[in-house]
């Protein structure tokens, strides 16, 4: 009969009781962003770590009632499960705390959430209830996924049964999407063992917070299909916060998207076991299917490891390589060309290393061998453009692989191999451009192979051809900046390749301000600080390079 009431009695969002804030952040390069956070209690707001994880709140306000509210300070995070406790100056409405062990799979609850400038109530449906309670999963109608971390679940009662964290995935080709929440009963040792108040620009950064944001540059990468970039973000974030399970998770599906089937079973059995199904009469069947899981990745992660030990490590990635390149050429011929060249780019950094460590007749050997591999892959993308030579998208890509190709060349000194696969790639993007294809990603990956071209010329010493690409890198920024796209990591990227080249040129004043206009959209390049630094020292203007350069190191301190 309970369980009855529970779906049926639903309240409207007037009749709950509590206080729903907005907290918005400003960042380093001025620009916002934002989640949300309750009151639990008439002095403390409850948020997600990762809401707050970086940038500095500008305000915390209630949009129904136009309150704004202080914050303090941080006394109470659990950083394994993405949840904070705030001390706030003034008090408000706190919501009453529920058991969310009495939430069932079925059970009808609601968001409640004043983002918007109206107050904003959505019922969903608890789907899946994993850990024995811990984590719920609930779909929700939500026409905008952004910023309703932190908000409160409720049950019929209007008390808060958990707190909003993620979002999963598009259920269906309706809206309805899949949201996952942490569990209310989490927050309780929270609030029992407070902490003394922590500034929060202190607390961000404690190791196993930052892992929170590192981890999120870490998605933006993979959803730029930057995967290299991804997983060494994640890498970071694992190594700050080694028990964040989401993390992982999204390491696994980048190490899949790379066909290296080893390290995405390894990755999904250690997120499966730091969110480890604990054993509950009433959830047997999500226990048991939970237990087998875990058993099939522990037996295919096994047969890996037996692989990796009857083979020495150069053997195993050099089998592994090899495997990939006849994967990404198998993509290719099936017509999903970026699949390929991201596996492409990859797997070179990867067989670069394998080289290192062979002797110079098994380098030869080896290096023959994925020679002839790469090339299979050059001649479909030849024989995709020979089909539909005005397709500009084919152009792009066999730049893109070129360029990945001729770096391969460039770092095993086959300067010959590497300058012809350089100006094969350059003349690609460059019909790619003629063509009218959209998007600045193009100009900045055709600036970026002259500037590799132009550094290997200058190296066998052909400085003349070298000046003619650097002032040829000039002029095309100037056009590409003019477009009128709004790609932020692009135009970061051009104005950071025409500084390189100004520098080449030995203006170094132009070069600066490309290295400012960089700097301005990415705060945290710590590259374009220490190139900015070389600029500045060229100009005899010794202090302000070593101020680049020691804010480069903050942010790394092994970069130097």
């Amino acid at each position: 009969m309970e369980h009855q009431k529970e779906i049926l009695s639903q309240q409207n969002v007037e009749d709950i009781v509590g206080t729903v804030v907005y907290l918005e952040k400003v960042y380093e390069d001025k620009t916002t962003g934002g989640g949300s956070g309750f009151f639990i209690e008439p002095d403390k707001i409850v948020t997600n770590i990762h809401v707050i994880s970086d940038g500095a709140i500008d305000s915390v306000k209630c949009q129904k009632t136009g309150t704004t509210y202080t914050v303090e300070g941080g006394i109470g995070f659990d950083d394994r499960n993405d949840l904070a406790v705030l001390k706030i100056t003034e008090t408000a409405t706190p919501f009453p705390l529920g058991d969310s062990r009495k939430v069932r799979k079925g059970h009808i609850v609601s968001l409640v959430s004043y983002r918007e400038e109206d107050a904003n109530q959505v019922d969903g449906t608890v789907n899946i209830i994993r850990n024995s309670g811990k984590h719920h999963r609930i779909e929700f109608n939500i026409p905008t996924k952004k910023g309703y971390s932190g908000s409160p679940v409720v049950n019929a009662k209007g008390e808060v049964v958990s707190v909003l964290y993620a979002v999963e995935e598009q259920s269906n080709e309706e809206t309805l999407t899949n949201y996952r929440a942490i569990s209310s009963n989490l927050l309780i040792p929270l609030l029992e063992n407070a902490i003394e108040v922590e500034p929060l620009d202190v607390w961000q950064k404690r190791d196993r917070i930052r892992a929170y944001e590192v981890s999120y540059q870490g998605q933006l990468s993979h959803q730029h299909k930057d995967i290299k970039e991804a997983i060494a973000y994640y890498d970071d974030a694992i190594k700050r916060n080694p028990e964040l399970a989401d993390t992982y998770h999204r390491r696994a599906a980048a190490m899949k998207g790379l066909a290296r089937s080893d390290e995405m079973v390894s990755d999904s059995l250690i997120a499966m076991r730091l969110n480890r199904e604990q054993f509950n009469i009433s959830r047997i069947g999500v226990f048991l299917s939970w237990q087998w899981y875990v058993s099939k990745l522990a037996f295919r992660n096994l047969l890996f490891r037996c692989g990796k030990k009857m083979l020495d490590d150069d053997g195993w990635a050099e089998i592994q390589v090899k495997g990939i390149f006849h994967s990404a050429n198998i993509w290719i011929s099936k017509g999903y060309t970026s699949n390929a060249l991201q596996l492409y780019q990859f797997t070179v950094a990867d067989f670069s290393e394998v080289l290192n460590h062979k002797s110079s007749k098994s380098k030869q050997e080896i290096l023959n061998s994925v020679r002839r591999l790469y090339q299979k892959g050059m001649n479909n993308l030849t024989e995709i453009i020979n089909r539909n030579p005005d397709n500009a998208e084919s152009y792009y890509y066999k730049g893109i692989a070129g360029n990945i190709f001729g770096e391969l060349e460039d770092q095993q000194r086959s300067p010959d191999t590497a300058q012809r696969l350089y100006h094969g790639a350059i003349h690609d993007f460059t019909q790619a451009i003629d063509f009218k294809l959209p998007g600045l990603r193009v100009h900045n990956l055709r600036g970026q192979t002259k500037n590799l071209l132009a550094k290997l010329e200058t190296k066998h010493g052909s400085t003349e051809t070298a000046q003619i690409l650097y002032q040829e890198i000039v002029s095309d920024s100037g056009n590409a900046l003019g477009l009128k796209e709004k790609c932020v990591p692009c135009r970061l990227a051009i104005h950071f390749t025409r500084g390189d080249a100004e520098a080449a040129l030995e203006n170094y004043d132009a070069s600066i301000e490309d290295y400012n206009n960089a700097l301005e959209l990415n705060p945290k390049y710590i590259q374009a600080y220490i190139n900015r630094g070389k600029a500045k020292q060229a100009l005899g203007q010794h202090e302000a390079a070593e101020a680049d350069f020691a804010k480069a190191k903050e942010l790394d301190p092994d970069i130097i």
